[in-house]
């Protein structure tokens, strides 16, 4: 019998590549549709940009999370091995609950924290909000932080007060991450309400 092979870690340089031309293209789509609206002045075209601008702000707030949570677990010396994703998986390392101690998953977890905190205070500098699109981009980058921090939160109050991380990402339900996307939802909302 042979043993199992073993797939071995894609590159550093791939996966950010791959990332790098993700955020490009989504912010491209995002950007032609906010030019398009603010030359225009088209309702169809402003109804373009926000929606681009929903989605864009989603796939950008969840790659730098993730990218956070990777940065996070190599800086305190975690065993976080790169994975392939598949399909629309935004996930891009496996994070070993075994071997890892509670001090490097929570240097793992914060890393997320300051690397959508850090996205959104660059756009915040970057982007004048003198456009819908661009005020429902900075929003929908607000929500997906407010999502995320809303699943997190829970999370590392206990594990911070001694609980297993394996065993308390365990309990997470479908109930969770559904107020986690009410809670998202009325964040930016409130966000593009408030800066229009």
């Amino acid at each position: 019998m042979s043993e199992p092979t073993i797939k071995p870690e894609p590159s550093l340089f791939s996966l950010i590549a791959r990332d790098t031309a993700l955020a490009v293209a989504a912010l491209s789509l995002w950007a032609a549709a906010d030019t398009w609206y603010l030359v225009s002045g088209l309702w169809f075209a402003q109804a373009v940009s926000v929606l681009d601008a929903i989605f864009v702000g989603y796939v950008l707030g969840a790659l730098f999370h993730e990218w956070g949570h990777y940065t996070g677990a190599k800086l305190s010396g975690a065993v976080a091995p790169r994975v392939k994703s598949k399909g629309t998986s935004l996930f891009r390392f496996n994070f070993d609950m075994a071997t890892n101690s509670q001090r490097q998953f929570h240097w793992m977890s914060f890393g997320g924290w300051v690397f959508h905190w850090g996205l959104l205070a660059i756009l915040l500098i970057a982007l004048p909000l003198d456009s819908i699109g661009r005020i429902a981009l900075v929003s929908s980058v607000f929500g997906f932080i407010l999502y995320a921090t809303f699943i997190e939160t829970g999370i590392l109050r206990q594990t911070l007060g001694g609980s297993d991380p394996a065993e308390t990402l365990g309990q997470l339900s479908a109930r969770t991450f559904q107020q986690a996307s009410v809670v998202g939802s009325v964040a930016g909302l409130f966000a593009l309400a408030t800066l229009s």
